[in-house]
């Protein structure tokens, strides 16, 4: 109020110092077509000034009958007398516009305490705390045909069997693979024994080698020293004595012949005698050519060949030697290599026999812990091939290996996982609560609270969240695989003060400054830096830079530098 009537006392001093001008410059007389117009463009602005906010001011206002006056000493007014007295006019809120024009009186709001929070709703799934996936691992088997299998939901104890597959064949492979194994078996107890006597008769057969090769290089050198030599002296002695021989016998076959002629022996005596000595010198001429031939077959032929021959035996004994040097270590050697080998295959041979057997037993599947039997896999709080489960567990279908074609589930504690968008995934934190709304029961009520956020996105945009989420008697109906819709409120204060996010603006070369345009008690519009707080699409929270009762522009003007 006091402030009120100091405006208006200001407003009269002021209207007097102009009337004081006019009557100096002899100017006070008749109207001005332009004063009349002023005073109809200031006419609305003080009209406007007479809606105070407080209630006492609307009083006062109403109290002071001569307010009027002042439009027209302000009218009358000379342009540059109305400078000076545009401050004390200026007071009043409205402002004329750029062609002189009353301007409209912005819209405004007033900062005030109030209650600020920040929503998100994201939907979800129930997914159970608890589930055994049951797949077919197998290693070597890959056939597996349905004979009966438990129902879709049916319930289950631990170790009941869930499915029942046929066997035939996998027995029959087993049967053939025990088979296998023995065969590997006894190859490998032959080559250890062949390999044993091998290891023995190596060293043996080098020391043959060796042996020979000694011997062969001593009948050689006996050959060239002794034998040949005698080959030789024996032939030509041959000849010689063959030559003797014959000489001896002609010398007889002479003498006999001189004898005869001086004796007195009857020619039939004589001639037998001659004819014996001619005979025996006949033999002797026979003997004489064979024992040269003898002589120059053995000179010319047999002894350079049987050379050659005891040579090529020598060389061909120290190629065995060598032979057998490289061989039979190497023979030696591949023989382990084979027996290793056929041990390799024999564990081989059973370790697909255990698979097989292994196979076999995995076929056998058997609940893992009591629960609810759902066919599918539950991927990231979805179902998956239940209906594809169903055709392949009835009688005759088909399993396929490494496929998740069913799951034990407990039904409860259940879980809740949500996708948070990466724009809100900052508000999101450990034991956030939130309130689950349940698809199919839109009137439950459930309690929830987040217990882990991803740190990395799962998919482009979006992370994910998990919620424990409290099942009551109430809620029973409640199974995995149920959607929901979720509700947080990660930001809540009872009493803040706010404004519209239009009414602030960022700074354009420095994003961390924020101005509001402030409406001060005389009406004029003053910039005021602000601190803000957190933001939604319809409130701002303000947390230094005004107070509670602060009047500022709903909309910052534009042009406002």
């Amino acid at each position: 109020m006091t402030r009120f009537i100091s405006t208006i006392a200001c407003c009269l001093l002021t209207f007097a110092l102009v009337a004081d001008v006019w009557a100096a410059d002899g100017s006070g007389a008749g109207p001005d077509p332009a004063a009349e117009k002023s005073e109809k463009d200031t006419k609305k602005p003080k009209q406007e000034a007479k809606r105070p906010e407080k209630p006492d001011q609307a009083k006062e206002a109403a109290k002071k009958p001569e307010k009027p006056a002042e439009k027209p000493k302000e009218a009358a007014e000379p342009a540059k007398p109305a400078e000076k007295a545009k401050p004390a006019a200026a007071k009043p809120k409205p402002e004329a516009g750029p062609q002189g024009a009353a301007a409209e009186k912005p819209s405004t709001v007033t900062v005030k305490p109030e209650l600020f929070k920040i929503e998100v709703s994201l939907k979800g799934n129930f997914e159970p705390q608890s589930m055994r996936e049951i797949v077919l691992r197998p290693e070597s088997w890959s056939t597996f045909k349905v004979v009966k299998a438990v129902e879709h939901g049916a319930e289950v104890e631990r170790d009941d069997r869930l499915v029942e597959f046929e066997m035939d064949e996998l027995d029959d492979a087993i049967v053939d693979q025990k088979r296998k194994v023995e065969l590997a078996e006894l190859a490998v107890t032959q080559a250890e024994k062949s390999l044993e006597i091998l290891e023995e008769t190596t060293p043996l057969d080098l020391a043959s080698a060796e042996r020979t090769k000694r011997h062969s290089d001593e009948d050689l050198a006996y050959y060239f020293k002794i034998d040949r030599p005698m080959s030789e002296k024996v032939a030509n002695y041959n000849v010689e004595t063959s030559e003797n021989y014959l000489e001896y016998q002609l010398e007889e076959l002479r003498q006999l012949e001189k004898m005869y002629q001086a004796d007195d022996l009857t020619e039939e005596t004589e001639e037998i005698i001659l004819k014996r000595q001619r005979d025996a010198v006949k033999r002797a001429e026979f003997f004489l050519e064979m024992d040269k031939i003898r002589r120059d077959e053995t000179l010319k032929t047999r002894l350079p060949r049987l050379d050659e021959s005891m040579k090529q035996s020598n060389v061909r004994t120290a190629l065995s030697l060598d032979e057998a040097k490289a061989a039979l270590p190497l023979a030696l050697r591949r023989a382990r290599l084979d027996l290793d080998k056929l041990e390799v295959t024999l564990d081989k041979e059973k370790e697909k026999l255990e698979k097989l057997t292994g196979d076999r037993g995995a076929m056998e599947v058997k609940a893992p812990m009591d629960g609810v039997v759902y066919y599918g896999q539950f991927k990231r709080g979805e179902w998956s091939g239940a209906s594809s489960g169903a055709d392949k567990l009835k009688k005759g279908g088909s399993v396929s290996a490494n496929d998740v074609f069913m799951t034990v589930v407990k039904p409860r504690p259940l879980l809740i996982r949500v996708k948070v968008p990466e724009k809100d995934v900052h508000q999101f934190r450990r034991g956030l609560k939130g309130t689950v709304r349940p698809t199919g029961y839109p009137d439950l009520r459930l309690a929830a609270t987040v217990t882990d956020v991803d740190q990395l996105p799962f998919t482009a945009g979006s992370f994910q969240a998990m919620l424990r989420v409290s099942i009551g008697e109430e809620a029973q109906a409640i199974v995995p695989g149920m959607s929901a819709t979720i509700k947080f409120i990660p930001y809540l204060k009872k009493r803040t003060l706010t404004v519209p996010p239009s009414a602030v603006h960022t700074d354009e070369l420095d994003d961390q400054k924020h101005y509001v345009c402030l409406l001060t008690e005389d009406g004029k519009q003053q910039k005021q830096a602000v601190t803000l707080g957190r933001k939604t699409e319809k409130k701002t929270e303000i947390l230094d830079g005004v107070v509670a009762g602060d009047q500022v522009l709903k909309e910052f003007p534009k042009d406002k530098k």
